[in-house]
């Protein structure tokens, strides 16, 4: 079957072109949003040779295709589009009666939002734990170059609130330039550099807070807007709403969010950060084994993207335990690929590991090992738990943190607080993971 079949083969899989509310990619996979998820072939789509795996979970249909993800989507969406796929398809009579979980929602709402921004957020910690290493030689302190480059990679993270604003808007189908303002007007240089002080606006105090690198606020001002902008649309005359709609949605968004939405974001972003860095500080031993043994369960049902915005707020704040731990479950999933790459003979195998292993050194991308290599050899599942395990507990136990968002791979080191005790545990994880398969096998017993 030629690739345009197998992806047309997709489309039909999934309840046809009416059943597609929307879809995006990320990494390696395909996520789609469905009005009605029992329309579902799931056996077709696992025979389909383009994907490794489908997942349900966050409230979407994820379809795990590896390095090809953007070809592949590309040419979905060409398919969707000259089909007459469009964003506003109107669900069947069937669909409508079939309500997601609340809970599915707000994953779905959480990781859409979040899912465009990964790949400048990788390039950019990746550049930040480059210029970070490099300044901290003494024979580059102060180099102008670098510092202009760490300047580079530190705007994404610093705009969070104006790119979330574009995306949390898009997600929402309404107007991401409405929603990219009122994230511009908490970083507004004139009202940022009164951070702290207390402003009499018509009579009432405003307490200006520090916006910048923050997630919560747009989260909660964006869906205010986007439900404005519906509202206004509906009363208001065709003839002006071409500028009293964003007009009016950011006279009222903007004040609100300063005001309240705001404040409230940012103090419920630092109490939940705090509280887990709490919870992992009773005893960061056992929490690190713990988190580290179970994060690759936690990613594969999507519910990290729970946990991201809790990441920023804790590297806001000066580094984050909970990446820094879960990440040696990205580490053990590719020490596994490392023993089944040296244990096996299956030249088709060793092809799958080898392709799989060396990118994911760098990358920190590894579900084409997690779906290529430890789900259909279900044995490894306990060793990628019990080498998560031993990097977690390292990590735990020592209280490491990273300061910048970069997939665990060998280029994370420098990010770590400290950065021996953090190569220790890496490479602990990556040798248990390897040895595991080579000693004991991989493959499922009969």
């Amino acid at each position: 079957m030629s690739e345009e079949k197998q992806i047309a083969s997709i489309i039909d899989d999934l309840g046809g072109r009416e059943n597609i509310k929307d879809y995006f990619h990320c990494a390696t996979r395909l996520r789609f949003n469905l009005y009605d998820y029992e329309k579902i072939n799931k056996e077709s789509l696992n025979a389909n040779s383009l994907i490794l795996s489908v997942v349900l979970a966050s409230g979407q249909c994820q379809l795990i295709i590896g390095n090809k993800v953007a070809a592949v989507y590309s040419a979905l969406h060409k398919l969707l589009e000259s089909g007459g796929m469009s964003s506003n398809a109107k669900p069947t009579a069937d669909s409508v009666s079939k309500k997601e979980s609340v809970t599915n929602q707000i994953f779905a709402f959480i990781s859409g939002s979040f899912l465009p921004l990964i790949g400048i957020l990788a390039a950019a910690g990746l550049l930040r734990a480059f210029t970070t290493l490099s300044l901290s030689l003494p024979s580059l302190a102060g180099n102008s170059t670098l510092t202009i480059l760490s300047f580079i990679a530190n705007v994404p993270f610093y705009f969070m609130p104006v790119l979330l604003g574009f995306t949390i808007a898009r997600k929402l189908k309404s107007n991401e330039l409405i929603g990219s303002i009122i994230g511009a007007s908490l970083l507004y240089p004139e009202f940022a550099h009164l951070a702290g002080q207390t402003l009499n606006v018509v009579g009432l105090p405003l307490i200006v807070m520090d916006y910048g690198y923050s997630i919560f606020p747009v989260f909660f001002a964006v869906p205010v807007a986007a439900y404005l902008e519906k509202l206004f649309k509906a009363k208001l005359y065709d003839s002006i709403q071409l500028f009293m709609v964003p007009l009016l949605c950011v006279v009222i968004v903007v004040p609100i969010t300063m005001f309240l939405l705001g404040p409230f974001g940012k103090y419920l972003g630092d109490y939940l950060a705090s509280g887990i860095v709490y919870i992992i500080g009773v005893n960061s031993l056992v929490a690190g084994m713990i988190i580290g043994a179970a994060y690759s369960f936690i990613v594969l049902f999507g519910l990290h993207w729970a946990i991201i915005p809790v990441v920023f707020s804790n590297i806001a704040h000066g580094g984050d335990p909970i990446y820094a731990i879960g990440g040696m479950s990205a580490i053990s999933q590719m020490g596994v690929a490392l023993g089944i790459l040296i244990r096996t003979r299956d030249a088709r195998t060793r092809q799958i590991a080898s392709s799989a292993f060396f990118p994911s050194l760098i990358s920190g991308v590894t579900e084409p090992i997690l779906y290529g290599l430890i789900i259909p050899n279900r044995r490894t599942i306990y060793y990628i738990i019990i080498a998560g395990a031993v990097g977690g507990g390292i990590v735990g136990g020592y209280n490491i943190t990273i300061n910048n968002l970069v997939f665990a791979s060998l280029l994370s080191i420098p990010t770590a607080s400290n950065m021996l005790v953090y190569s220790t545990a890496l490479f602990a994880t990556l040798i248990t993971g390897a040895l595991l398969p080579v000693i004991f096998g991989y493959k499922n017993r009969s």
